[in-house]
């Protein structure tokens, strides 16, 4: 099997990665966003030609709102080779009359040629079950290599520590919702003196989230900022408890990595990602935007060191069956359905 990875660009807008060198399989094409447009308006001069010419037996396409994907959609179609979508579930943010009628025409070249949709996650499973009926959809979400998490976190069994961490890690933006931790936080404080929070990321509610910090707790709340992909295992390892209060996330890989460093988590209802979390075996499933719930999971887990090693382990069980070999499982059972088809 041949595999061959083109990129829209070599960066994102929202984010602060540095770039690693590429793979021989992996290429960038050259082109440009269209910035009024939205961050993904990705446009790459000559996709048409790339894809005529390209030979492969079958396609993955992500991302339908950018417009090199819709080309490459309506191109795939045409010529009739096999093509999959591979996406997170539509529709978490509220988009209004004018913008779901927007996107139900951006979906449409998925109905008309796609071979199957690859959704990340169960939900996403079931809204692309209910958009394209008759469609074959498989569940594919992100994978990643836990292994430096779990390495790293095995140091956490044989020391001993006086405070109980709780780690967010993830865009300083509203819908995130790190101003609900902070809310929840800020409610158990004083019955769990032990607890601290550290923020992990940056965004633009940075000096708003600052801000909402009374002086009683700015000696427990630290933001740490912005760390490159090598330092987060020791970040992870480090803490008691993963907490992810997004008021929507398509999935969210930093669940992945929780679970991988072996943590107990927190996440709300509305994070695609909570397919790692079984609520009250390795974690707690709150409702997205509810404090009080937000709280009670939190002022659960802080306060019971038994509690967070059961969970603990439940989530070091799970993280053996989220590793890549489950990722490379999965697609190849879509390829060979859809060749074999």
């Amino acid at each position: 099997m041949i595999i061959r990875v083109l990129y829209y660009t070599n960066t994102a807008a929202d984010r602060n990665w540095s770039i690693g060198p590429l793979y021989d399989y992996e290429e960038i094409l050259p082109g440009r966003t269209i910035r009024w447009l939205g961050p993904s308006a990705h446009v790459n001069r000559g996709i048409v030609e790339l894809l005529k010419q390209e030979s492969s037996e079958l396609f993955v396409l992500s991302d339908y709102s950018a417009p090199t994907t819709q080309i490459a959609m309506r191109i795939l179609n045409r010529s009739k080779k096999r093509w999959v979508f591979w996406g997170e579930v539509p529709g978490f943010s509220q988009r209004g009359r004018l913008g779901s009628a927007l996107r139900r025409q951006l979906q449409r070249p998925i109905g008309k040629g796609a071979a199957a949709v690859a959704a990340i996650g169960s939900e996403a499973v079931d809204v692309y079950q209910k958009l394209f009926p008759g469609m074959r959809v498989f569940n594919i979400p992100y994978f990643c290599d836990l292994t430096p998490f779990r390495t790293a976190a095995m140091a956490r069994w044989t020391q001993s520590k006086h405070t109980v961490d709780v780690l967010f890690s993830g865009q300083l933006i509203e819908r995130k919702g790190v101003d609900l931790l902070i809310g929840a936080f800020a409610q158990i404080a004083d019955q769990v003196p032990e607890l601290r929070l550290r923020v992990l990321g940056t965004g633009p509610a940075l000096g708003a989230l600052v801000g909402m910090i009374s002086p009683r707790l700015r000696d427990r709340i630290h933001f740490i900022g912005h760390q490159q992909p090598d330092a987060l295992r020791k970040i992870f390892a480090a803490a008691d408890i993963f907490v992810l209060p997004s008021r929507h996330d398509g999935w969210g890989v930093v669940v992945n990595e929780a679970l991988g460093a072996s943590l107990p988590l927190i996440v709300s209802d509305r994070v695609g990602a909570r397919d790692l979390v079984e609520d009250g075996c390795n974690g707690f499933i709150t409702a997205a935007g509810d404090i009080d719930d937000l709280a009670h999971a939190l002022l659960k887990l802080g306060r019971s060191e038994d509690l967070r090693e059961s969970f603990g382990r439940a989530s070091a069980e799970r993280a053996a069956r989220w590793d890549m070999d489950e990722g490379v499982r999965r697609w190849v059972e879509l390829s060979n359905e859809i060749l074999d088809a």
